[in-house]
């Protein structure tokens, strides 16, 4: 008898070590540090590389532009904001640009969106659900954002009307919510645009946990009862490569070669799942999220002549 009491008490200590483990995981990457620990991130910073001054004179530009803070409701009842950038003449034409972890609407827009300032298009600088304005205690990785996008998107034809054309366009966390909703877009996007984004949050954290932090990948499904628990969603509630495969709109992906954080195979998973018109562009030399800075003139043509033909 001893021997089975002395097994249920390791069996017990185990799964008792698992869920310390799994919720450890969980705090890390689940509820969104507050925005004074990531907005400023690049100017406290000392570094002078040449990138992270790009990134500064990027964002002092945008801010020093006119915009109108706009707000909504998300389905569950969050206040979510964007900054709504006119194009310099009347145009029905918006880009929705969504940024990624650790961003928000303006923050992470020079990485990818900032310079479309420049070619007259209306442009919604989103803040998604815990970030930037919006608000929200926890970071969903475009499982529940790509719902937030849908009310967007509605927002911009209620306001611009029903001949609104829209493209999407999201980078990392970014990139996976506007894949996830490529399925259920109404008729007025026109197009994605997707730098950058995993096929879903379960395969990210599997990467993360084995090529980052080498932890064993079964703590995962401990952190993913705890995420059930507390915010009610599913690591595996959507995956990207899914929603692709139904695509309703044409799909341009971007992805850095070298991108070690949102693996490069990812991008190609996506592209290869996706069943609409589609293209893809590999930068070579391009880490996570620095396709723009590292190959400015070819990624600004491709996204250029993607917008011109389908926008």
């Amino acid at each position: 008898m001893w021997i089975l009491w002395t097994a249920l008490g390791l069996l017990l200590t185990f799964i008792i070590v698992c869920f310390v483990i799994g919720f450890v995981l969980w705090y890390k990457a689940v509820p969104t540090p507050a925005p004074e620990k990531y907005i400023n991130r690049y100017a406290e910073r000392k570094d002078e590389t040449e990138f992270y001054q790009y990134h500064l004179r990027a964002l002092n530009t945008l801010e020093e532009m006119p915009s109108e803070d706009v707000e909504i409701k998300s389905y569950d009842g969050l206040t979510l904001h964007a900054y709504y950038k006119h194009a310099s003449s009347k145009t029905s034409k918006t880009i929705i640009s969504v940024h990624g972890y650790l961003g928000n609407g303006f923050f992470t827009a020079p990485e990818f969106s900032h310079w479309l300032i420049d070619f007259n298009y209306n442009i919604l600088f989103i803040d998604l659900r815990s970030y930037g304005k919006s608000e929200g205690k926890y970071t969903t990785y475009g499982i529940e954002d790509y719902k937030d996008l849908l009310k967007w998107i509605d927002y911009i034809i209620e306001r611009n009307g029903e001949d609104s054309e829209i493209a999407l366009f999201g980078i990392s966390m970014g990139g996976n919510t506007v894949a996830n909703v490529s399925d259920k877009v109404p008729t007025q996007v026109k197009c994605i645009i997707d730098d950058c984004g995993f096929t879903s949050c379960y395969e990210q954290f599997r990467f993360m946990m084995k090529e980052q932090f080498h932890i064993p990948q079964f703590f995962l499904f401990f952190a993913n009862i705890i995420n059930i628990m507390v915010c009610h969603f599913s690591f595996k509630d959507i995956d990207a490569r899914a929603c692709l495969k139904k695509s309703r709109v044409p799909v341009l992906f971007i992805h850095g070669k070298e991108d070690s954080f949102v693996p490069t195979y990812m991008g190609l998973e996506n592209y290869e799942a996706c069943g609409s018109q589609k293209d893809i562009k590999i930068y070579e030399g391009a880490e996570h999220a620095r396709s723009l800075f590292t190959h400015q003139e070819e990624y600004k043509r491709s996204v250029l002549d993607f917008l011109a033909k389908y926008l």
